[in-house]
């Protein structure tokens, strides 16, 4: 039978030193072996050089290695950065102030060498932990906005506490859903749930560095939803952590259906979708010769519409409402909500 793949790792880091370690064992621990791991530091002022440098020192591990930039360059170009330094055919982005769990790499890859359809991405669950790895929340899988019927909960959603260390211990629950298509509520998780095929990847992350300081993980995700489809893996393999000083995620756990930012999503999602679609014209050649001529005609029209839906025109004002008109009578039909292909929320770091 054929071998696994190696899988690439960038762990791009931005102060985040007291944090990066617990990230960078994590890898290290990884069930699957065959690693190639670049930590990125993007100019820190926090100290993370020292405690970067110190974990490898301790791990020792030559599977690993280390740029520390001098000047900050972003997200996306520190995560560039870490690429240009792999050449492995899957990759996978672990934010520097979370963690993965021992199975991540593997059950992500098992995933994506499914037999029914290959995609760019999978993307997973996660449990929601605080600064001392303590659980606030066992899932971050907020589908069903505004559902207001009563359902019960299957047992394997509930944790144990083991006795013996205080720990929670959640049952696999191996579920894993195809999403063809990609809609405006379409959303996945945070960068730290996702591997993707390096040759996609290398494909559409051609945008300015400065255009992308934050959010690549909604820019990698639209596109591929847009032209291969996702896998999201129902079991949370990691931990993200809300610390107090995340970039993104400075609300709290609340319970109920959650946005864990406070920011304004609409304008930071416009200005994502409005760099999808340049891409899309300016790698039209590129991306047709890749994906076929309607896939790509097909996605424009769909982040043209997405756009054109937040206008406060009548154009709005009427997409709005068909929505709303397509939205009710899918339910009415008991068939779900029209775009339901992901988690109906958006956060990151």
């Amino acid at each position: 039978m054929p071998s696994t793949p190696p899988v690439g790792v960038v762990i791009a880091n931005y102060n985040n030193g007291a944090f990066v370690g617990r990230a960078i064992e994590s890898v290290a621990r990884q069930s699957c072996r065959d690693l190639r791991t670049i930590v990125i530091d993007d100019a820190s002022t926090d100290g993370s050089d020292e405690e970067i440098r110190s974990c490898l020192s301790r791990l020792n591990d030559s599977r690993f290695n280390y740029i520390r930039l001098d000047a900050n360059v972003g997200q996306t170009g520190a995560i560039k950065r870490g690429l240009a330094e792999l050449d492995t055919p899957f990759v996978g982005f672990l934010d520097s102030d979370d963690k993965w769990y021992e199975n991540f790499i593997e059950r992500h890859l098992c995933v994506h060498m499914n037999a029914a359809f290959p995609v760019s991405l999978t993307y997973c669950d996660s449990h929601i932990i605080d600064a001392d790895d303590r659980l606030l929340a066992g899932t971050a899988w907020w589908f069903d906005k505004g559902e207001a019927s009563s359902k019960a909960f299957d047992s394997n959603v509930v944790p144990r506490i083991d006795p013996a260390t205080g720990d929670f211990t959640f049952p696999t629950n191996g579920r894993v859903t195809f999403h063809p298509q990609w809609t405006s509520l379409s959303a996945t998780n945070s960068m730290a749930s996702m591997m993707f095929r390096r040759s996609f990847v290398d494909l559409v992350l051609v945008v300015p560095d400065s255009d992308l300081k934050l959010y690549l993980d909604y820019y990698l995700s639209t596109f591929a939803g847009l032209l291969t489809g996702s896998v999201a893996i129902h079991d949370a393999l990691y931990a993200y952590r809300m610390h107090g000083s995340n970039k993104h995620s400075n609300a709290t756990v609340m319970g109920g259906t959650y946005n864990s930012s406070t920011k304004d999503w609409g304008p930071i999602r416009n200005h994502i979708l409005r760099l999808v679609e340049r891409m899309l014209d300016e790698e039209a050649t590129s991306i047709r010769a890749a994906f076929g001529d309607w896939r790509h005609a097909n996605s424009k029209a769909l982040v043209r519409r997405a756009l054109d839906a937040e206008s406060p025109g009548s154009k709005g004002n009427w997409i709005r409402f068909r929505d709303s008109v397509e939205a009710r009578m899918s339910a009415l039909l008991g068939i779900g909500k029209p775009g339901s292909s992901g988690r109906q929320w958006r956060r990151g770091h």
